[in-house]
């Protein structure tokens, strides 16, 4: 990925995470409405919304952890959605969960996957004013948010197994992403 690249990239993130903060406002309202929906796959294999929802709660989790001077106001308010959305399905279905965790609450996601994933925005020239170290602790405050809730949907609909997604009832290897390569001219 060039440096253009990473700057268009970041220049866009905001709408990025407003267009997922509306997304959870339609799912929670959706999914609660009709709780069936919970349970809908994609007709790809490699697809789901939960996972695609995780997906941009850690994205949003990375991108405070890392950059703590950048502005935060659509990433903070789409965590908050996917939180709130995460919470209104959980009620739904009668699963408890503490609604107010510590930020120094243990997290599942162990300290070495979190490490590949860094290692995966550092090939990938993500710019981070925080060493992976000093980020963990961050990351895993807003994580610990809403982890377990993920977790347990995820082997209740038996979602996809992905990276940094928890255990499954079927057991199914974990599928990673695949990132399209940059096709663009270098001139």
């Amino acid at each position: 990925m060039t440096r253009c690249t990473q700057v268009e990239l970041l220049d866009d993130i905001g709408d990025l995470f407003r267009g997922w903060e509306r997304w959870c406002a339609v799912v929670s309202e959706t999914h609660t409405t009709y709780p069936i929906l919970i349970h809908f796959r994609s007709p790809k294999a490699d697809r789901n919304w939960l996972i695609a929802l995780l997906a941009v709660l850690d994205a949003g989790a990375l991108r405070l952890a890392f950059n703590p001077s950048q502005p935060h106001a659509e990433t903070r308010l789409a965590l908050r959605a996917g939180y709130v959305c995460l919470h209104d399905i959980a009620d739904i279905r009668g699963i408890p969960y503490d609604a107010d965790p510590h930020p120094e609450d243990p997290v599942r996601l162990g300290y070495t996957d979190f490490l590949r994933g860094v290692e995966q925005m550092r090939t990938y020239g993500y710019p981070m004013e925080r060493t992976a170290e000093q980020a963990w602790p961050h990351f895993r405050g807003w994580r610990v948010n809403y982890e377990t809730l993920a977790y347990r949907l995820a082997q209740d609909i038996d979602a996809v197994p992905a990276p940094w997604s928890g255990p499954r009832r079927t057991p199914l290897s974990v599928r990673s992403p695949v990132t399209p390569i940059d096709r663009r001219p270098t001139g």
